[in-house]
């Protein structure tokens, strides 16, 4: 990752709840045990305190209590808020505007945290009778009026129908659907449990897992529940039972821990999470029949981090990390964690446009997520998405990543020397500039004003014509599109009287010198080799194979040369093979030379234009090689067409005959290189 990374932590906004719970008189009939506030009160104890608060307004057909959302993070805080809830009664009249508009005033007293709405009911308005002086048309255009501030400020409203709801569904799912929210029917506890946690998804990262239910004889219960989730801040047991719950206790490593009970509910808050423990045991009293349902809630609260350089060129990796930091600010590296987990990520480049999404793929590298994209353009890239999992779902803050585009470089030739009589000069600028952004460049020029050489360019040529002797200097504008480098180009033209006497003493002396060496010429390598073998003869003989030749031509035969009765100590292959002028030129052979050297050897002296090898040996031009008895040369055309093979062979002449006999032994172990 880029030494220069700077980390973008996204900072989890604070949540305000609030619940407006409805304690008319019919919510006496709907729920006699008083579930609806019990399971609030349940909320309140099981929820992870770090970041929500909580507010509360009782209400009829006149405001009971209430209060603005509050800190739970203690006991104490908790404590008060739930005896606040047991201070109102069902009784009354029902009046949802007074409680929807004053739940809107306490939840908005504080701006910079986000705010939820929770309505609980089981009716709609009724005023008949209420002697309260308000009218159904005003509750009406108090939740109206609520509704339309909630749309505009992005405060969702949740609704809750209670119980037998006998009310008007229709108006609940209006009011939660208008403001992006949802509308539930409730009937069991463990229902209302579940859709308090549900409404929440965006703001806590928290599970909740019904790890059993049942009916229970009456005694002792010990129930073991598996513990799996991974970097828990908190975890709560939550029991709920139509009956009353006795004493409850967890076991958790080695440590009792005592549960908060409240009738038909009981909480166990484990704020001490330990890794290792992957199980704990709940100990309750249980009645004859007793249901019991129980949950596990589970509160992680990590920290979102995106990662991304502050700066980065175009066309070059730009790399980037997701990560979680834990409370201790420290980088969560564990690939299997990573796993479980779906990115989803946004890069919006200058002028909003958005790159595309296979380039955003995310792979898992050293324990964290990783991913890098290949910027187009220069200018602001912004990065930002979100980590989910089933606990919940992380939002990144907008990472800014600024892309710079690099200028062309490059350099004309210095020191060129120009007269009014060189002519034109042309520079193919491609040649000497190029971007290392890899854009394509475009050239144009001034300063072309003080008229000592006209400059002109057509698309990459840059052509300089000389005018009259002088200095001048021509600025040459290369371009890759975004951004423009002069180059300055100094161009001296020199007076013909300095330029020419040089070249006369040049001139002079070449000529001088090209005097002597004719007068004293050595003699070409080649003569020098016959001078000096001039005394010497040849032995054995030559036999030639031609291995590859034309298809339309008639096919040579093997020939034989017998060398020891050739008189001179100097041939060439083409005066052997005279009869075959066409072979002859394809292959030089008459540039290919033999000269006879001392023991029975051949001196191989080539100037052709033909590949010529030695055994597997390439022999080079004008360079002198030694051929023994057994040696096989092997001549080839550039194009292939021709081949021809010469077997060196020695002889033995018996006086009492004519038969010769061939020594071809190395031959036999010798192999045909590739031509």
């Amino acid at each position: 990752m880029n030494a220069l990374a700077q980390e973008f932590v996204s900072e989890k906004e604070g949540v305000d709840v609030i619940f407006v719970m409805d304690y008319s008189g019919s919510m006496k009939t709907n729920d006699p045990q008083g579930i609806a506030p019990n399971m609030v009160k349940a909320f309140i104890d099981s929820v992870h305190s770090a970041d929500i608060h909580i507010g509360f307004v009782a209400y009829n057909d006149r405001l009971l209590a209430a209060t603005s959302p509050l800190p739970v993070g203690s006991s104490d805080e908790r404590q008060m808020l739930k005896e606040l809830i047991d201070t109102a009664g069902y009784s009354g009249n029902t009046d949802i505007g007074l409680g929807l508009r004053y739940a809107y005033d306490l939840v908005t007293q504080e701006k910079e945290r986000k705010k939820v709405i929770v309505l609980i009911s089981d009716g709609e308005s009724d005023l008949k009778g209420s002697g309260t002086g308000r009218l159904l048309k005003d509750s009406v255009l108090d939740v109206e009026y609520t509704a339309g501030r909630c749309e505009e400020e992005n405060i969702p409203i949740y609704t809750i129908a209670f119980g037998k709801y006998d009310g008007s569904a229709v108006t609940l799912k209006e009011l939660s659907g208008r403001t992006g929210a949802g509308m539930y029917l409730v009937e069991k506890p463990e229902t209302l449990i579940e859709v308090l946690y549900g409404i929440f998804p965006d703001n806590m990262d928290y599970s909740i897992q019904k790890m059993t239910e049942g009916v229970y004889a009456p005694g002792v219960q010990n129930i073991l529940l598996k513990l799996d989730e991974a970097y828990l801040d908190e975890l709560d047991v939550l029991m709920i039972s139509p009956q009353t719950i006795g004493a409850v206790n967890i076991l958790y490593g080695g440590e009792r821990l005592e549960a908060v009970n409240l009738n038909n509910y009981a909480v166990a808050k484990i704020t001490e999470i330990e890794p290792k423990i992957k199980e704990l045991t709940l100990q309750t009293e249980t009645v004859r029949n007793q249901e019991l349902s129980i949950y596990l809630i589970g509160y992680r609260n990590l920290t979102p981090v995106l990662s991304a350089p502050a700066s980065a060129e175009k066309r070059a990796p730009l790399e980037y990390e997701v990560y979680f930091k834990d409370k201790n600010n420290r980088v969560i590296v564990d690939e299997a964690f990573y796993k479980g987990f779906e990115c989803e990520l946004f890069i919006t480049g200058p002028g909003g446009k958005e790159a595309a999404p296979e380039a955003l793929n995310t792979e898992i590298r050293e324990g964290v997520i990783q991913g890098e994209i290949m910027p187009e353009y220069s200018g602001e890239y912004s990065i930002e998405g979100r980590l989910e999992d089933d606990m919940g779902a992380a939002v990144f803050e907008k990472a800014s990543v600024q892309v710079t585009n690099r200028l062309p470089s490059g350099t004309l030739p210095e020191g060129e020397h120009h007269t009014v009589l060189s002519g034109d000069k042309q520079y193919l600028l491609d040649v000497y500039f190029s971007d290392p952004d890899g854009d394509p460049l475009t050239y144009s020029i001034k300063g072309v004003e003080a008229g000592v050489v006209k400059a002109q360019i057509s698309g990459n040529i840059l052509t300089l014509t000389p005018v009259k002797s002088g200095y001048q200097t021509v600025s040459v504008l290369i371009s890759d599109g975004e951004d423009t480098l002069e180059y300055p180009y100094g161009i001296m033209v020199t007076p013909l009287w300095k330029a020419w006497w040089p070249v006369l003493v040049c001139l002079s002396v070449a000529l001088a010198g090209i005097l002597w060496k004719l007068l004293h010429k050595p003699k070409p390598l080649l003569e020098q080799l016959a001078e000096e073998k001039i005394n010497n003869r040849f032995c054995g003989k030559l036999d030639l194979y031609v291995t590859r030749q034309p298809e339309e031509g008639k096919e040579i035969p093997p020939l034989s040369f017998q060398m020891y009765k050739v008189k001179d100590s100097r041939m060439t292959l083409g005066a052997l093979l005279g009869k075959y002028p066409e072979m002859s030129d394809a292959l030089g052979l008459e540039n290919i030379h033999l000269i006879a050297d001392e023991d029975r050897r051949l001196v191989l002296y080539h100037m052709s234009e033909a590949l010529v090898m030695l055994g597997n040996s390439i022999v080079c031009r004008q360079i002198q090689y030694s051929v023994s008895f057994g040696d096989i040369i092997y001549v080839a055309s550039q194009d292939g067409v021709w081949e021809l093979e010469v077997h060196y062979i020695a002889m033995i002449q018996r006086v009492s005959g004519y038969l010769l006999y061939k020594t071809k032994a190395a031959l036999l172990f010798s192999k045909k290189p590739s031509i």
